[in-house]
């Protein structure tokens, strides 16, 4: 059995080993040690990384007692090496790790919320709550665990060897299942709970905790959050992003905000104005198109290209034609896409079975069925013959 010196200092990021075991598996060698600092997959964060010797450690798992290292290449058992892990990916989950206990007894300690759930990427980190704040209530819950931070409170584990000499521990969380030892996590003046994890020696090592999403979540709600350097990329992002935005509106930042809803404002109501101003052109346009419609006993069929008409309005135009038995099918063109438009009034002709043979004509996609039927396909040279030959089928099976 592997002696976990990560349990004794979280700060200890190498030491002397013997090898106890090397074993092949799919992609290199699982090799186990008499010691190691390195932490497995487990609890919700990704393990350690590192070195064994020479040999190149991409994961650490765990099988019940037995600590497996996964290296690139065999070691010879007995061998004394020199272990040793990336201390800054050690430090960076330990901030997220010790910040996700102090989240979770805010939320608990100012709106009873448990926390149900944890994981940590290298990138980001989750903590899920049995039940649902409101952003305001986030924003307490924050602001409080940045308060406690900044007081760097000592965070101190200790192993007990029965259920018995926890019992009595104000524990904010007791995961269920534990066997001797069992492990305690303690943040000075404010959280106690079971952990297997390493954490930072105090507080004020995690530096800024910012929580950065929330979501409802199995009836309760997910948080995501950065802790230390991950709060400050993602806060240099967000100014580099404030000051593109005031730059582009030629404001200051605090004024980039309003800047931006003015113009959405300004861009709704001149889109309001451009769709009142097309539905007048279409009704000219829609006239104009009905003259060169072909009257196929008794049914006015029309058969037309237009240009650069999305789809949308190619079906409010479509519509504009129709007569007491008509069947219209409109093509429209923009860029390296044809949007079609196929509608009919008075007939007995599915239009979900024209749709085939348009898409079979333009190698498209789409369908619909009785009255109405619509859809796209790539652009193609030869349009205007097959749009021809489309309109001697609509001629067909009026």
């Amino acid at each position: 059995m592997t002696e976990r010196l990560y349990l004794q200092d979280s700060m200890l990021f190498s030491c002397e080993a013997v090898v106890t075991a090397c074993t092949p598996c799919d992609d290199g060698f699982w090799i186990e040690l008499d010691r190691s600092v390195f932490f497995p997959n487990k609890g919700g964060q990704p393990c350690d990384t590192g070195k064994i010797g020479d040999a190149v450690i991409s994961s650490c798992d765990e099988d019940e007692k037995r600590l497996l290292h996964r290296s690139d290449r065999a070691l010879p058992v007995g061998a004394k090496v020199f272990v040793t892990i990336d201390s800054e990916r050690r430090f960076d989950i330990m901030q997220q790790h010790t910040g996700e206990h102090l989240l979770s007894w805010c939320a608990w300690k100012l709106f009873g919320a448990t926390n149900v759930g944890f994981h940590c990427a290298l990138d980001y980190a989750t903590l899920d709550l049995d039940k649902p704040l409101t952003h305001e209530q986030v924003l307490e819950m924050e602001r409080l665990a940045n308060r406690e931070a900044a007081k760097n409170g000592a965070v101190t584990a200790k192993e007990y060897a029965t259920e018995e000499e926890i019992r009595d521990l104000p524990l904010r969380k007791h995961a269920e299942g534990l066997t001797a030892p069992i492990r305690i996590v303690t943040i000075e003046g404010s959280d106690a709970c079971t952990c297997c994890a390493p954490h930072v020696h105090r507080t004020g090592e995690i530096g800024q905790l910012k929580i950065v999403g929330e979501l409802p979540y199995k009836g309760g709600m997910r948080l995501t959050f950065l802790c230390g350097n991950r709060a400050l990329s993602h806060a240099q992002r967000m100014q580099d992003a404030v000051e593109t935005i005031a730059r582009r509106f030629s404001t200051a930042r605090e004024n980039a905000v309003a800047a931006v809803e003015k113009q959405a404002d300004e861009l709704s109501d001149a889109k309001k104005e451009l769709k009142q101003a097309y539905a007048s052109l279409d009704a000219y346009f829609a006239a104009e198109l009905c003259t060169r419609a072909e009257t196929v006993r008794g049914v006015s069929v029309l058969v037309e290209t237009v240009e650069h008409v999305d789809a949308k309005r190619l079906r409010a135009l479509a519509q504009k034609t129709q007569s007491a038995r008509s069947l219209t099918a409109l093509f429209s063109k923009s860029g390296d896409t044809v949007s079609y438009i196929l509608s009919a009034n008075g007939i007995s002709a599915d239009m979900g079975e024209v749709a085939k043979a348009v898409n079979l004509a333009l190698g498209g996609k789409g369908g619909g069925r009785g009255t109405l039927a619509q859809g796209s396909a790539p652009y193609r040279s030869d349009l205007s013959e097959t749009v021809a030959q489309l309109k001697r089928y609509c001629c067909q099976i009026v």
